[in-house]
């Protein structure tokens, strides 16, 4: 029979290699997984920063062609205002 001795050293040494085995646990598993978010995470961030001027850009090419085609169709209705007005 197991004495009450033998137990809690049965007991310290279960907790002692339970305590080993999470920490290799975290270090083997947990912080590498960590790394890989965090930098995921940052090229997230940057990916969305560089999206985000880029379409800032093609919104300002936007409006530009807008103001431009603006000018055409006016410039071409004062043309054949003018045409009809000869005829």
């Amino acid at each position: 029979m197991i004495s009450l001795q033998q137990m809690t050293w049965i007991i310290s040494i279960l907790s002692f290699v339970g305590g080993i085995a999470i920490f290799l646990f975290k270090k083997i598993v947990i912080e590498p997984l960590q790394n890989s978010i965090n930098s995921l995470n940052e090229t997230l961030k940057e990916f969305k920063i560089s999206t985000d001027k880029e379409l800032e850009l093609h919104e300002q090419a936007i409006d530009l062609l807008k103001e431009k085609t603006t000018r055409h169709d006016e410039q071409i209705k004062t043309l054949f205002n003018s045409i009809k007005g000869e005829g």
